[in-house]
């Protein structure tokens, strides 16, 4: 059951940080403005949140107020309040970004949250660039986090629905979190906006064939479709692109939002032979351990093991004990060297 309303509504516009007993209601001139960090989909700004001197990131989310459609607004805005709760939950968990409060200011949501360094997404970009190869113990070190969050995440009945390179948030300390989870199900994006953070990751079975348009299949929609989104997350890590082909065996652009982009994205996931993608992106380069975890996460739903069978595979069991320090030091070199190679502009 739901907590009632006065019970959600009294945990909006309330930031509350661990470790530090004072609630502070939304006040914006609490917030100091530094820059933006991400905005292609949403934009997220980085602050300095004054009563603290603690650096965030806050998620802004348009929520335009339509007299066409107030019913819609206020499922809207209702859904939104609800998830704070669940997001309050999730925040203690060591691989989950701290959810400070969801303040409303006009007609925007802001999701205040840890401000990390970069993503998964920002560290391989970087290291295909220099032509090197993604560590398989950096990799290993990473999944094994990713599956503990979202096993954590299973015992809370909850989904992530959105688990992506760009979702796996990293620090200069070496500690990897999740973050988005369950706005994927809550903001209602076009279908081209939300081609890159959702689509490209999708299971076969939240899709139904057909030859021009997107049919989405939500009743198909469990925890295995997080494992599948997991599966290609880390192929495309090592690959350093999509893993997909066109029917012209050309790599699909993550980027290209048109319509016939899309339809190829979903004819390449329904068509998706597990095995080919795998020794196409992995090769001779990695173990037959990460092949085969990679393998199962990608097997046809019926097939597709849960959290707890994946955390036997010897993968998983491999890499469980891997340093966290050794994370900071790779991702500080690679920091490193990028910083070494920016001029200013």
């Amino acid at each position: 059951m739901p907590p009632p309303p006065d019970a959600i509504d009294e945990d909006i516009n309330q930031m509350i940080f661990p470790g530090v007993d004072e609630k502070y209601t939304y006040d914006p001139k609490h917030f100091h403005y530094i820059d933006i960090i991400e905005s292609s989909r949403h934009i997220v700004k980085e602050y300095i949140f004054d009563p603290l001197k603690l650096p965030m990131a806050v998620k802004t989310i348009r929520m335009p107020q339509n007299r066409y459609q107030e019913h819609e607004n206020e499922n809207d805005v209702k859904k939104l309040k609800l998830e704070v709760k669940s997001f309050r939950q999730l925040s203690h968990h060591p691989n989950i970004v701290n959810f400070y409060g969801l303040c409303f200011n006009d007609e925007e949501a802001m999701i205040c949250m840890e401000l990390m360094d970069l993503s998964l997404y920002d560290l391989y970009l970087v290291v295909h660039e220099q032509k090197e190869k993604f560590p398989e113990n950096i990799l290993g070190y990473i999944t094994v986090q990713c599956l503990d969050a979202l096993g954590f995440c299973k015992k809370q009945n909850l989904i992530h629905r959105d688990v992506k390179p760009k979702n796996i948030l990293l620090n200069n300390q070496g500690e990897v979190k999740l973050c988005d989870f369950g706005e994927s199900r809550i903001l209602k994006d076009s279908l081209a906006s939300t081609f890159v953070g959702t689509i490209a990751y999708w299971p076969p079975e939240r899709f139904i064939s057909n030859d021009k348009n997107i049919v989405i299949n939500e009743e198909k929609y469990d925890i295995r479709s997080d494992i599948w989104s997991l599966g290609i997350t880390l192929t495309e890590t090592t690959y350093g692109m999509l893993p997909f082909k066109d029917d012209q065996d050309r790599p699909i652009n993550s980027e290209n939002t048109k319509q016939e982009n899309i339809v190829t994205i979903q004819h390449s996931i329904l068509s998706a032979d597990a095995g080919e993608m795998i020794e196409r992106c992995f090769g001779n380069d990695y173990s037959n351990e990460l092949k085969s975890f990679v393998k199962s996460c990608l097997e046809k739903k019926e097939n597709r093991p849960k959290y707890d069978a994946l955390m036997t595979e010897p993968f998983y069991s491999r890499y469980a004990s891997v340093n966290k320090s050794d994370m900071a030091a790779f991702i500080n070199k690679f920091e490193e060297d990028e910083d070494d190679s920016t001029m200013p502009e």
